[in-house]
């Protein structure tokens, strides 16, 4: 599972978050990938080169593969499950760059530089059926996108072909389809961060429960439509703020109410689906800050110019 936000701060300053929800223990790390780095595809035949470097949350199997991420241009990424509903090619294509889709991350933050350009180039990626090594399955995947001019999009390939959303509410987690969780969200206008006022029945007033009484209604359980609602909801009327220190603070807030810990979610078959990590990018300073489960101090990793400059893998 996942979710993911962005956020932007009074100043200005651009965030791309996510949590990473997984039963599979993928033991991601921060890894630095420098500029003009060659990956293999699962897909046969078929390799990239990145001419940005990155900096995302991957592991190295035969080859390094990422969960998300951020390049040296502002541009983020991060794949999402979308179990049930993605729906990719049966068969490469001669005229198009053939990926699986757990390549997508890697040649989008290796080689396109902002939104705009990710929503015109992605409409010529064939994702191909493959299966990965690592789940032994063919990983069914959708990606928010997000630069730090502020745009922010979602690219879904299914049955009806590849779809991408312009992402106004700045928030994404799995099944359904996006536009569905926008229609789920219109279902929920009831909701305020100021108490409900006191209404008449008949000759009785009631009293309201106070401050927070606003949120009644509020979903909280740990369903990929109900975390959407709840991050939406707190990405919305979360205080404004200013500054990256604040901003990166108010991120955690608001992905720590999606934090599933262990044991509360347990999957058909029999294993725990908790968050193995959350991530926070700053889009601006480019600057990624990792948390993992056991351990709640922020590991961060800049891209810098002497890291540009550099050649080599970089794993933190």
């Amino acid at each position: 599972m996942c979710t993911a936000i962005t956020f932007l701060t009074e100043d200005n300053l651009h965030f791309s978050a996510r949590t990473m929800d997984f039963s599979f223990e993928l033991d991601a790390r921060p890894i630095y990938v420098p500029r003009n780095h060659k990956f293999e595809s699962l897909i046969p035949g078929t390799e990239f080169t990145n001419k940005y470097g990155f900096i995302g949350a991957g592991k190295d199997i035969n080859g390094f593969i990422f969960a998300d991420g951020f390049n040296e241009r502002g541009f983020s990424i991060s794949s999402l499950y979308f179990e049930k509903n993605a729906k990719y090619s049966s068969e490469a294509k001669k005229d198009a760059l053939n990926i699986s889709s757990t390549d997508m991350v890697s040649w989008a933050l290796g080689n396109i530089s902002s939104v705009a350009e990710f929503e015109q180039r992605c409409q010529k990626i064939n994702v191909v059926d493959v299966i990965n090594p690592l789940l032994q399955v063919n990983v069914p995947l959708h990606w928010i996108v997000a630069d730090k001019t502020g745009n922010t999009g979602v690219l879904e390939i299914t049955k009806t072909g590849s779809n991408f959303y312009h992402n106004q509410v700045g928030v994404m987690t799995n099944s359904p389809e996006f536009s569905w969780h926008l229609d789920n969200l219109n279902h929920y206008t009831n909701l305020q961060p100021t108490e409900f006022a006191a209404k008449q029945y008949g000759d009785y007033t009631t009293v309201p429960d106070g401050p927070g009484s606003g949120a009644l209604g509020l979903p909280g359980d740990y369903t990929s439509a109900s975390r959407f609602v709840r991050a939406a909801f707190l990405r919305q009327y979360s205080a404004a703020t200013k500054g990256v220190k604040n901003g990166v603070n108010a991120v955690l807030h608001i992905l720590n109410a999606v934090d599933i810990p262990k044991g509360v979610k347990i999957t058909a078959k029999n294993v725990s689906d908790y968050t193995q990590y959350k991530a926070v990018m700053d889009l601006d300073s480019l600057s990624y800050y990792f948390m993992a489960y056991d351990d709640t101090m922020l590991t961060r990793a800049d891209i810098t110019e002497e890291l540009l400059q550099s050649s080599d893998v970089k794993i933190f």
